[in-house]
């Protein structure tokens, strides 16, 4: 058993030096705050493509984010007290890439909410205060997919809100006013199979210590049996 101990170093080492090939590398973008709602052509985040020259792409991670600011207060516009309930929500959008018309559906925030049914007085003003919420969304590619992500430009990824508020009850006299902004981010990484280092290039440190601690004991072994 003790003459495969070398051997075995010696393999483990050289498996070291010639599989440490997978890497990564990563780009990421952030907008805002801007004032929803937001659209392509008013909030695109721009990520680096993966460079060919580093290896052969196998995968990609996208991860988009964003996040909500709205303030609100409610007007009773009518001649009587109204009892009402209301919500407010801001849906997520995006496009990937920008310009390709591939929407894919996000997430939705909170705007705003009273939390059930409330009543308010004629000419009175419901302050509902300031609301943030957010949410991300984690996007895979692979095979085909991956050759729109390759070369030495950019790519765009477009960011898209849409905002929903509804009254239960209040008879059409409720006015919402309401003042939102949004960030949208997004954080890619790219998954690759490196490039083997050229004949001759030192290997990458651990690699080169396993190969010594090989050697030496190697060495070490043929010494004891040499005594």
């Amino acid at each position: 058993m003790k003459k495969a101990i070398p051997s075995l170093l010696m393999a483990g080492a050289l498996a070291v030096s010639a599989g440490v090939q997978a890497a990564t590398v990563t780009d990421s973008f952030s907008l805002g705050p801007l004032t929803t709602d937001l659209t392509t052509a008013t909030a695109t985040g721009n990520l680096a493509q993966f460079d060919s020259s580093l290896g052969t792409l196998t995968s990609i991670s996208l991860i988009l984010s964003g996040d909500s600011t709205s303030t609100t207060s409610i007007d009773n516009n009518s001649a009587q007290s109204q009892r009402f309930a209301f919500d407010s929500t801001l849906d997520w959008e995006f496009e990937v890439l920008a310009g390709s018309g591939n929407f894919v559906t996000g997430f939705t925030t909170d705007l705003a909410h009273t939390g059930g049914r409330v009543s308010l007085a004629s000419g009175a003003t419901l302050d509902l205060g300031t609301t943030t919420d957010n949410g991300s969304i984690t996007l895979t590619f692979s095979g085909a997919d991956l050759a729109q992500f390759i070369g030495t430009g950019n790519v765009g990824i477009g960011c898209n809100t849409f905002t929903g508020s509804t009254f239960n009850g209040g008879g059409g006299n409720l006015v919402a006013n309401q003042v939102t902004s949004a960030n949208c981010s997004g954080d890619i990484t790219y998954t690759y199979d490196g490039t083997p280092p050229p004949v001759g290039q030192a290997p990458e440190p651990a690699a080169a210590w396993l190969i010594g601690a090989g050697l030496l004991g190697f060495v070490g072994f043929r010494a004891r049996k040499s005594s």
